[in-house]
C-alpha cells in the first residue's frame, strides 16, 4: 500500500524513523492492542460456555480430520463434552435430522439434498493416479483413464469410495480389471506399493510410505476427476446451541488450513 509519504529515513548508519513514521508506529501498535484485546475478550466468552456435543463422523474423516482437532477443543474448552459417533453417511444424515446428532463431519460432495441439511465444504482433496515407483505408467507424459484400465485395479470400499472410484469409467474410457476390493487403506497402499495394481484415491488418504516401507508414487491424470469434498453439516430445522457453534468453528479453522 502506498501512503504518499516516508517512513523512513537513510542515514549512513542505517534507518531512521521519520515523524510521519513515528506517528505509524504508534497507530499500528495501538491497533495491535485493541486486536490483542478483542481475541482475549472472545477467548474469554468462550471459556464461560459448557455444555455437550454430539458429534457424527465417517471413517475416513474421524481417521484423518476429526480426532486430532477434537484433542486441540478439549484441551482449549474443558468444559465441553463431545460426544462420538462413527457411522456411514447415510446414517449419519437421518441421526441430524431426528435430532439425535448435533453436528457431523461429512463428505458433502456425496451428502443428499433436500433433507433439511445445511452444510459448509471446508476442504477440497484432489484424486490422482497411484502407482508403484517404477510402474510403466510412471514413464508417460501424461497418463488417461483409458491408459490405466489396462492395468489391474485396487478398490477402496470405505466412505462410498469404491462408489466414487468405479465412477470414472465409462465405454470410451474401457473398465479395469479388480484386482482387490478391501475396506483397509494399507491393504490398497501395500498391493499398489508392491506393482500388483493401481488406484485412484484422494490427496487425504495418500502417504507415499506402505508400512513395510515402499514407495508409492502419485500422478494426476488428463481428465478432470471429482474431488472429495470434506466438511460439516448439521440440522437446518435446529438452532446450534453456543458449544455446537463453537466446535463447528474449530474445525473450520482447522479444516479450511490443510
Amino acid at each position: 500500500m502506498l501512503l504518499g509519504t516516508a517512513l523512513f529515513e537513510r542515514l549512513r548508519t542505517g534507518l531512521r524513523l521519520t515523524h510521519a513514521g513515528q506517528r505509524f508506529r504508534q497507530h499500528a501498535r495501538d491497533i495491535a492492542a485493541s486486536f490483542e484485546a478483542a481475541v482475549k475478550s472472545v477467548e474469554a466468552d468462550s471459556e464461560l460456555i459448557s455444555g455437550k456435543v454430539r458429534l457424527g463422523m465417517s471413517w475416513t474423516l474421524s481417521s484423518y480430520f476429526a480426532l486430532p482437532v477434537i484433542e486441540q477443543f478439549a484441551r482449549q474448552h474443558p468444559k465441553i463434552e463431545v460426544q462420538l459417533v462413527e457411522e456411514p453417511r447415510e446414517t449419519l444424515e437421518k441421526a441430524l435430522v431426528e435430532g439425535q446428532l448435533d453436528l457431523s463431519l461429512v463428505l458433502t460432495s456425496n451428502l443428499t439434498r433436500g433433507i433439511g441439511l445445511k452444510s459448509r465444504t471446508l476442504h477440497r482433496s484432489q484424486r490422482r493416479l497411484w502407482t508403484c515407483l517404477d510402474h510403466p505408467l510412471t514413464k508417460l507424459k501424461s497418463v488417461s483413464l483409458a491408459h490405466v484400465a489396462q492395468h489391474p485395479y485396487a478398490v477402496l470400499r470405505s466412505d462410498e469410495a469404491e462408489k466414487q472410484g468405479l465412477a470414472h469409467w465409462t465405454d470410451a474410457t474401457g473398465q479395469p480389471e479388480i484386482k482387490l476390493t478391501s475396506a483397509s487403506i494399507e491393504a490398497v497402499r501395500s498391493l499398489v506399493a508392491s506393482g500388483q495394481a493401481v488406484t485412484i484415491l484422494s490427496d487425504v488418504v495418500y502417504r507415499p510410505w506402505t508400512l513395510d516401507g515402499r514407495r508409492i508414487e502419485k500422478t494426476d491424470l488428463v481428465e478432470t476427476i471429482p474431488t472429495m469434498d470434506v466438511g460439516i453439516a448439521w440440522s437446518a430445522k435446529r438452532m446450534l446451541d453456543p458449544a455446537a457453534k463453537l466446535l463447528r468453528s474449530t474445525f473450520e479453522k482447522s479444516i479450511s488450513r490443510i
